[in-house]
This record gives C-alpha cells, sequence and structure tokens, in this order.
C-alpha cells in the first residue's frame, strides 16, 4: 500500500465510492476496490478483511496442497523407515561379539549341545586352549561332525590323541596344508569365529546372518574336499608323507615371501619346526641365500609340474 492508495482509499471509504480513473494501482492489486455492477467507471472500497481474505485464498491453498504433500511424503517413508529400523536390529544381532575367556567356552559349549544335524569346525595349532573343543562328547547322539586340522597336527602325540577321542565318539577329522583360524558351524545356521592370539581383545564373535554363514560353509566344505582323512591307528606310517605334505606348504610360502614367524603361525606349528625345515630344503637345492631360496623352490615346483603334465594320460 502506497501513500497515495492509502489516501485515496480513505477517501472512498468517507465518499462511498471513487473515480476509476483516480485509483492508484495499488488498491487494485489488494482487492481494496471493486468496480459497482451498474457503473464501471467507478470504485467501491471493500472492507479490509475481505480484500486480506481473497488476496490470501490462493496462498493458503498453496499452503494447504504443500502440507498434503509433506504428509503423503511421511506417509511413503514410513514404511521405509520401519524397514531400515528392523533392517539395522537384524544385522546388529545377525554378528555379535563375546568377550572373556570366561564366558567364550561355555557360549560355545551350549552351541554345540544345541546341534541337531551338522557340527563342523576349523581348528587351528599353535596355543591350545579353553577355545578348543576338548570334549568330543558334547555333541548330541545323531550329529554329524567333522573337523579339520593342519597336516602338523599328524605329529603333535597329544593331538593325535585327541583326534582318537573325536574318532571314537563318531566324528571325522581331516588335515590341510594349513588353516587360517578356528572356525565353528553348527547346523549351518550359525557360525562361531574365535581368535585366541592372548591379546585382551581375544574372544569369539557369533553370527547368524544367512548369507555370511553360507559363506563360512562353503569355505568349510572347499578345505574339506582338499583334506587328508586322519585315522589314529594308521598315523605313524603315514607321517613321512604328511611331513612331505607340511614341507612344500612352508616351501609354498616362503615362496610367497612369508617370514619363519608368519608361516608358523599360518601352519600351527613352532618357528624352531619352520627354521628346520628351511634348512632342509636349503640343503635340498643348495640355496646360500633366502632369495636364491625362493627362486630354486619356484624353478623346483614348475620342474615338478611339468613332469605330471608330461606323465598324465
Amino acid at each position: 500500500m502506497c501513500a497515495q492508495g492509502l489516501a485515496r482509499y480513505r477517501y472512498a471509504v468517507i465518499k462511498g465510492c471513487m473515480p476509476l480513473a483516480q485509483a492508484p494501482g495499488c488498491l487494485l492489486q489488494l482487492g481494496l476496490v471493486t468496480p459497482p455492477p451498474d457503473d464501471p467507471r467507478l470504485l467501491v472500497p471493500v472492507a479490509p478483511d475481505v480484500a486480506l481474505d481473497e488476496l490470501l485464498q490462493p496462498l493458503e491453498e498453496d499452503i494447504r496442497r504443500g502440507r498434503q504433500r509433506v504428509q503423503r511424503a511421511r506417509s511413503d517413508f514410513s514404511s521405509v523407515q520401519a524397514m531400515y529400523r528392523a533392517a539395522v536390529r537384524e544385522a546388529r544381532s545377525s554378528v555379535a561379539r563375546i568377550d572373556g575367556e570366561g564366558v567364550v567356552m561355555p557360549t560355545l559349549e551350549k552351541a554345540v549341545r544345541s546341534c541337531r544335524s551338522e557340527l563342523a569346525t576349523i581348528q587351528p595349532l599353535g596355543e591350545r586352549n579353553a577355545f578348543d573343543l576338548e570334549d568330543p562328547r558334547l555333541v548330541p547322539r545323531g550329529v554329524t561332525h567333522r573337523t579339520l586340522y593342519p597336516h602338523a597336527a599328524q605329529t603333535n602325540a597329544q593331538l593325535l590323541r585327541h583326534i582318537a577321542r573325536v574318532e571314537e565318539a563318531g566324528g571325522h577329522v581331516r588335515t590341510v596344508d594349513q588353516v587360517i583360524g578356528r572356525l565353528l558351524l553348527c547346523d549351518r545356521s550359525s557360525a562361531y569365529l574365535v581368535h585366541s592370539d592372548g591379546s585382551p581383545h581375544a574372544g569369539a564373535v557369533e553370527i547368524t546372518h544367512p548369507g555370511i554363514v553360507a559363506f563360512l560353509v562353503c569355505v568349510f566344505e572347499d578345505a574339506w574336499q582338499r583334506g587328508t582323512p586322519v585315522s589314529a591307528p594308521v598315523v605313524r606310517a603315514r607321517e613321512p608323507v604328511i611331513m612331505d605334505e607340511v614341507e612344500r606348504a612352508v616351501m609354498r610360502l616362503l615362496v610367497s615371501g612369508h617370514t619363519d614367524d608368519a608361516i608358523a603361525r599360518r601352519l600351527g606349528v613352532s618357528r624352531r619346526t619352520v627354521a628346520g625345515h628351511v634348512s632342509r630344503i636349503s640343503q635340498q637345492l643348495g640355496s646360500r641365500s633366502r632369495a636364491q631360496l625362493g627362486y630354486l623352490i619356484a624353478q623346483a615346483e614348475a620342474t615338478h609340474d611339468g613332469a605330471e603334465d608330461l606323465a598324465a594320460p
């Protein structure tokens, strides 16, 4: 409202009308004056509240439509938000930490007892502690029990006695060249990854996420197919063969650039054992340095593989 428009509007209110030619544009834009039906040359005043209602009606309609759009958007996102919250809860509950040595073993024992059809475990060597399944009788009757150990397990008298107890209880044991961690799988529906390296963070992780469990089952099955069956009564007769397999595993890890400490951790043997294997391999191949040893091992492996290919039918 300009000053002239305010003055002319006051005049129109007092006189009851005003000439159209004298009306400022602001009065027309604000709807404060309107032509009467009988004389288009005149303008009569409109009450401010009526003019204001007419002016604000389209704005309020825009606001109403905007609020409806907001409400629809909130309604559309309500189902998404509910799904998201449920998925977050599921993700959080599908992977749970288990901390403390006094909690891990009871949890694992309870998981073993709850198995109904199948139990599969991977057991590294090194520090055998309470995280290992010491009593195979915990496995319920009728449950298939399979366990994987590294080949070096067949040279450990204490572990051989444990393997014999597992097999006497109906379990099956195989060994592979190396295992990378301790794993327990129950009925292909839950998994436990156990880390017991002596650090303050030693403990376990319980996994119930179907995708992750299915992946770990595939890892176990692949290793099981590559494994060497173990039978305690004939272990000693097979010991030289197993020692060759351990030595070949040492050779492969040497070529990959692993240190003796890293190889010992991967194979579950002592560093002194690894050093003994490295020394024997070096003598057999005539190596004078670590770098030359890696080259000679790779060359020997290539020659061996080539000979096998030629001998194949």
